[in-house]
């Protein structure tokens, strides 16, 4: 960890330990832990919860783990050991969400997680999980690039974070879908990290390789545009290529407009988000809401219902 991380965290450990000897905590307090700000859903997903904590006045912490699962725990330990009144995390991976989860059960502070899934096998009455099913979002996105393709093609999948659960889910579901038809098949496959620039890269590099493929379908709608970039790169058009996403963002919008983007499915952040706020809000008032999954539907998004999602 470097010294800015050192001195932040010691200021943040500080800032929090003051507020609960004080008695400064009128309206509940929440620990927010994000996996990484520099992914656009979670940044949504961050910025939903802070509008709709505002809206509710309830106070706020809310810290970047910048992907690293020791600084996610830090965060998680630190609002344990100044007693927020309630923790909601996003977790960098399964492992690190269940060791969290352990973390706030033993200490008896609520704890929601939201967008990944560290999948107990039993819940603990003062937690919950937000999310949205990760397999319908693989469903939804293939069964429309297939369709499109008319059920046939070589598919290459651009996978998020390995270990997400997202990433499992939604490239399970692409997998199984490709299955389906005889005259379909995956022909690569690699995480680009939800990042834009990897799936380019890994674009240009299949395409070095002579790897044939026409069928794109990627875990999220950042990896989709660096697809269409990967392509454009390499001096070719997208249009004729059937590419899509997941999460329904406004520049995967605007990238369907232009004809580059066959198809997103929207994740919705501002449900997850404010479903996040609200059960965390119900387990502090002792509400018998915890120990359960909370599923946020996905929404097919094409070129003919795109100016419902603009």
């Amino acid at each position: 960890m470097n010294i800015y991380r050192q001195t932040r965290h010691l200021s943040l450990f500080l800032a929090l330990t003051l507020w609960s000897v004080l008695g400064l905590a009128a309206t509940p307090l929440i620990g927010v832990s994000i996996a990484e700000f520099d992914d656009n859903f979670r940044n949504l997903i961050r910025q939903h919860i802070q509008e709709y904590g505002q809206q509710l006045d309830v106070d706020l912490v809310i810290e970047n783990a910048s992907s690293d699962p020791e600084l996610q725990l830090r965060q998680v330990r630190n609002y344990i050991r100044t007693k927020v009144d309630a923790i909601i995390v996003l977790p960098v991976t399964t492992k690190d969400g269940l060791a969290a989860l352990k973390l706030a059960d033993e200490a008896g502070i609520p704890i929601v997680f939201a967008n990944a899934n560290p999948g107990p096998d039993h819940w603990p009455s003062k937690s919950a999980y937000i999310g949205s099913k990760e397999a319908d979002a693989g469903t939804l996105e293939m069964e429309q690039l297939a369709k499109l393709a008319g059920n046939r093609g070589k598919v290459v999948i651009l996978e998020g974070e390995q270990g997400h659960s997202a990433a499992i889910g939604r490239t399970d579901a692409v997998k199984a879908i490709v299955q389906k038809y005889p005259e379909m098949q995956i022909v690569k496959q690699a995480s680009g990290n939800w990042q834009s620039s990897e799936a380019a890269n890994l674009i240009l590099q299949w395409l070095k390789e002579g790897v044939d493929f026409n069928i794109i379908a990627a875990n999220n709608d950042s990896m989709a545009i660096g697809a269409v970039l990967g392509l454009e790169k390499a001096g070719k058009d997208a249009k004729p290529y059937f590419i899509g996403g997941v999460d329904g963002t406004k520049e995967a919008l605007q990238s369907m407009a232009e004809g580059k983007l066959d198809t997103s499915v929207l994740q919705d952040a501002r449900g997850q988000a404010r479903k996040s706020v609200d059960v965390a809000l119900q387990l502090i008032r002792g509400e018998p809401v915890g120990g359960t999954e909370y599923w946020i539907p996905f929404q097919l998004i094409t070129p003919d219902n795109l100016s419902l999602y603009q």
